[in-house]
């Protein structure tokens, strides 16, 4: 496979996040665990980044630093130029209502609401009206394919439309970021490549910045660039177009040292 020449990646992109040095240390006991042990990364704006590795690698520790989930025990995040270590309560949750849109694996939808009262809730907490929301709620309902289930429950809905109803809330406040935490994992094949295709679409026609912390190797064919993480450290960095070249060239039935 190519050697990844970040330079040249670089040239003409945008650094939208920046992540410098993360370290997140956790105690079992007297014994440290080092969910991240010196992460150095940049994600440039418009960039659809699939960071992978096996479960505990530190995949979901990542996530939960770059969207200021978690602290990090060391090290600095900068989102879109700003420290998020500098940021009070208050502010890192304006930055988070604004600039970052979640998606997570188990969908974290609300039981009781409607698919679009689902969509619209973070647009309260973002001071949005009520007929504002209303109408921006449900025009990602129908970007995302589900216009006409506007008023049903999630338990009136299949995994993969559970997802997109949490892929519209995500979106709700027309976020720069979609972090999105195995997106695919709970659904079968075919729902999961929808997802692929949606975000993927999001991407590149919609700009937002999507990274996705996944098992499935499916996202390769969505992404531009792939990240592996094991044992909290950056173990490799690849174009997608590189490594599906090296897939292929290797042919049936073969796998890659």
């Amino acid at each position: 496979m190519t050697e990844f020449n970040e330079a040249k990646y670089a040239e003409g992109r945008e650094v939208l996040v920046s992540v410098h040095d993360v370290r997140r240390t956790f105690w079992r006991g007297e014994e440290p665990v080092h969910a991240l042990d010196g992460i150095t990364l940049n994600i440039y704006r418009g960039e659809y980044i699939c960071v992978m590795g096996p479960s505990g690698s530190g995949k979901s520790t990542f996530f939960n630093a770059v969207g200021g989930l978690d602290t990090p025990t060391s090290g600095r995040v900068f989102i879109d130029g700003v420290d998020m270590a500098q940021l009070n309560a208050d502010e890192l949750a304006f930055l988070r209502c604004r600039k970052i849109g979640y998606v997570f694996q188990q969908f974290n939808l609300n039981t009781t609401m409607t698919a679009l009262d689902n969509v619209t809730l973070p647009m309260v907490f973002a001071g949005v009206s009520a007929d504002e929301s209303r109408a921006r709620g449900m025009a990602l309902l129908e970007r995302v394919g589900l216009g006409d289930r506007w008023n049903h429950r999630p338990k009136e809905m299949s995994g993969g439309q559970m997802q997109r109803v949490a892929i519209a809330r995500a979106l709700a406040n027309n976020p720069s970021i979609l972090l999105c935490d195995e997106p695919t994992g709970n659904l079968d094949l075919k729902s999961g490549k929808d997802i692929h295709l949606l975000l993927h679409d999001l991407n590149k026609k919609g700009g937002v910045t999507v990274i996705c912390a996944t098992h499935d190797p499916n996202m390769l064919s969505v992404s531009d660039r792939m990240v592996w993480i094991s044992d909290g450290r950056i173990a490799r960095i690849a174009e997608s177009k590189d490594v599906e070249i090296a897939q292929n060239s290797l042919g049936a039935g073969e796998e890659e040292d």
